[in-house]
């Protein structure tokens, strides 16, 4: 198998009882614990891309309303008209 190239580095900061925990499940696999990290975070990230969360046009303006507070749909009386009465 060839090896990648790896230039880049990940640091994090995480407590004694996540650190112990990634420790025990990389050993009881046989890889250190970057390796076990950078698998898991790798196949995370794969499984999220694969099947990426779906929102309807009304689920998403729902969301962006209710970010905008009364004083702004006061001035903006187009955004007031697309506030669904709750």
């Amino acid at each position: 198998m060839v090896q990648q190239l790896r230039n880049r580095r990940f640091e994090t900061r995480l407590d004694s009882t996540t650190d112990g925990l990634i420790a025990q499940a990389a050993s009881q696999l046989g890889e250190s614990r970057s390796t076990f990290v950078v698998r898991a975070a790798k196949e995370e990230a794969e499984r999220v891309l694969a099947d990426p969360p779906t929102i309807t046009k009304a689920e998403a303006l729902a969301i962006l309303l209710e970010g905008v507070d009364e004083t702004a749909l006061s001035a903006c009386p187009l955004l007031k008209g697309l506030r669904t009465p709750s």
